[in-house]
């Protein structure tokens, strides 16, 4: 708890790398809402294929943030090869959406640096779904929205399968 608490005391900045799917509004609102971001267009990166993102994003030690549902096909990107990722569905794009999207990442603003990889957010405008792979090699999934403020989570049925 100690290392949390002077994690939060230390008020780093998020870090993020914007893909060019990633909306320049976004990556606007992203910055004033106190995240560091570098985008592909900072380093030059346009045009590549997904992998090569995900290459950097890690290689930076950042969290790929994008709109391109790609990222989220666990075959292609299984969780324990990829940086902590978040897909973002703005809906029909306006900036109030934007800002509602943005909901998700509360937590990596509080303590980044537990968002270095092994996460994959999937980030609407009313509510997201988080992947994590755990030390473990366990992974889980739970979905959240904000209700009157307060964050909620979904609990999901019994199905009595194995997964």
């Amino acid at each position: 708890m100690r290392e949390v608490n002077n994690y939060i005391r230390r008020k780093a900045k998020p870090r993020f790398y914007a893909d060019e799917n990633f909306p320049r509004i976004a990556t606007a609102i992203l910055g004033r809402l106190g995240g560091n971001v570098l985008t592909v267009q900072n380093v030059q990166r346009e045009r590549q294929p997904d992998e090569n993102h995900i290459a950097e994003a890690l290689r930076l030690r950042r969290i790929l943030i994008t709109c391109d549902r790609d990222y989220l096909n666990e075959r292609r990107f299984p969780l324990v090869h990829c940086p902590a990722v978040v897909v973002c569905d703005f809906g029909s794009g306006t900036i109030k959406e934007m800002l509602h999207t943005f909901d998700c990442l509360t937590a990596i603003f509080r303590v980044p640096q537990f968002y270095d990889k092994w996460v994959k957010i999937d980030a609407r405008h009313d509510s997201w779904t988080e992947y994590a792979r755990h030390l473990d090699g366990t992974t889980s999934r739970h979905r959240y929205r904000l209700c009157g403020g307060r964050m909620q989570q979904w609990l999901e049925a019994e199905t009595g399968r194995k997964v």
